[in-house]
C-alpha cells in the first residue's frame, strides 16, 4: 500500500512536491487546476525534476467542476479540451492514469438521464485522448450523479478501457450507509485508486482528517485489504493546518499494518 497527497492548487507546486517528500508520502496526487497549478502556468521541465529528485510517483487529477456535461456545447468543448491540456501535461510527466469527475451540471437543461448520456458521450471522448497520449482514465464515483453501482457498472461496461477510482468519502454521501463495500464488490477488478476523506454523510463533502467525522476507517481498511486491494490510497485531507493530514497518515498506516 503507498501512501499519497494531493497538492493544493492554489499553492507553488515546486514547494508542494518538497513538501511531500519531506513528509514521507510515496507519491504526489497532482491536481492541475488554477489559480497556481494550470498547466499553462507551470514551468514543466522544472516540475519534471522536482520529481525526478524527490522520487515521488505521481497520480493525475483534473479539476471537478469542468462542465462536461453543459447544455452549451462550446462550454463542453472547452472543459474537454482544458482536459487535454490537462493530460498531455501529466504524460509528460510520467503519469499513467488521469481521474476525471463526472459533471452534475444543470438538471433542468436535459434531466437527470440526459445529464447522465452527456457525461458518458463526453467520457468516450476523453478515454479517446488518453489512449493517444498513453494515459488510463479513472472514473470517480461522485455525490450526486456516478454515485450507484448501476451507474458506474453502465460506464465501465460500455468502456472496457476505464478504470475505476473509488472515493471513500463521497460513498458516504446522500445515502444511509457508505457504498464502499458495495463498490468493492461490483468494481473490484478494475479498482485502480483510492482516496480517503472523513464527513458526517448527508450532503457535505467536508474533506475532513480521518476519525474527525463518521466514517467507520476500521472497517473500510479492513473491507480493502479483504479484497486484497494493496495499492495507491490518497489523503484528501483539506485543512490549513497540515498536522491533520499527517495524522492521517499515521492512523491509516496502523490500521493498515495493525
Amino acid at each position: 500500500m503507498k501512501i499519497g497527497m494531493m497538492n493544493n492548487p492554489r499553492f507553488n507546486l515546486l514547494e508542494e512536491i518538497s513538501w511531500a517528500e519531506e513528509n514521507g508520502f510515496a507519491f504526489l496526487d497532482l491536481t492541475l487546476e488554477p489559480p497556481a497549478a494550470h498547466p499553462a502556468k507551470l514551468p514543466k521541465a522544472e516540475v519534471r525534476k522536482s520529481l525526478a529528485e524527490s522520487g515521488l510517483d505521481i497520480i493525475g487529477h483534473t479539476a471537478y467542476y469542468l462542465p462536461l456535461a453543459s447544455p452549451y456545447e462550446r462550454l463542453r468543448l472547452a472543459a474537454i479540451e482544458e482536459l487535454r491540456l490537462a493530460i498531455q501535461f501529466l504524460a509528460d510527466l510520467g503519469a499513467e492514469t488521469v481521474t476525471i469527475h463526472p459533471d452534475k451540471s444543470i438538471a433542468s437543461a436535459h434531466y437527470a438521464q440526459g445529464i447522465f448520456q452527456k457525461n458518458l458521450s463526453t467520457l468516450e471522448e476523453v478515454i479517446n485522448i488518453g489512449q493517444s497520449l498513453g494515459i488510463k482514465i479513472l472514473l470517480e464515483n461522485m455525490d450526486r450523479i456516478f454515485n450507484t453501482v448501476e451507474q458506474i457498472q453502465e460506464a465501465l461496461t460500455r468502456f472496457p478501457q476505464l478504470g475505476f477510482h473509488l472515493d471513500v468519502g463521497h460513498a458516504n454521501l446522500f445515502v444511509e450507509k457508505n457504498r464502499t463495500e458495495e463498490f468493492l464488490q461490483a468494481f473490484y477488478g478494475r479498482l485502480e485508486h483510492v482516496h480517503f476523506s472523513d464527513n458526517f454523510g448527508k450532503s457535505d463533502d467536508l474533506h475532513l482528517p480521518l476519525g474527525a467525522g463518521n466514517i467507520e476507517w476500521p472497517e473500510i481498511v479492513s473491507l480493502l485489504k479483504s479484497f486484497g486491494y494493496d495499492g495507491t490510497i490518497t489523503l484528501e485531507v483539506f485543512s490549513a493546518d497540515r498536522r491533520y493530514l499527517l495524522q492521517s497518515k499515521e492512523y491509516l498506516l496502523e490500521l493498515w499494518y495493525k
